[in-house]
């Protein structure tokens, strides 16, 4: 997993808790770098996470790039304030879904539940 956040302890936490639920997270504070990483093993990684908005580069700009590397690949976005205008862009560019913090760590982790488990039934059959 991508997780990217402009808040360093968030990150720290975030990618603490997931990896207590069993998920391999690369935690980062810089946008540019994680898609540094990403375009270099965009293989490497099941999801993205990212916040919304973050210097530099914002999650829309993280998430188009890497819809361009790899376009099957589920973007999740967190944000303080999700506005509709946001949603639409969101769902536009393909992301899979918008989390509203602070709860992202909770609700994040019921989301990644409910993608893995679809994956998992889906070639099932």
């Amino acid at each position: 997993m991508l997780y990217v956040d402009d808040e360093t302890a968030l990150v720290r936490l975030a990618t603490h808790a997931l990896e207590r639920l069993g998920y391999r997270v690369s935690g980062y504070t810089e946008p540019a770098a994680a898609l540094r990483d990403f375009q270099a093993a965009p293989n490497a990684f099941d999801v993205v996470v990212t916040d919304l908005s973050m210097p530099g580069m914002s999650g829309f700009e993280l998430a188009r790039a890497i819809l361009a590397i790899r376009s099957d690949i589920p973007v999740l976005m967190t944000s303080g304030y999700v506005n509709p205008r946001d949603e639409d862009t969101a769902r536009n560019i393909g992301v899979r879904s918008m989390i509203l913090k602070p709860g992202t760590v909770d609700e994040l982790g019921r989301i990644l539940g409910g993608l893995f488990r679809d994956r998992v039934g889906s070639t099932d059959s």
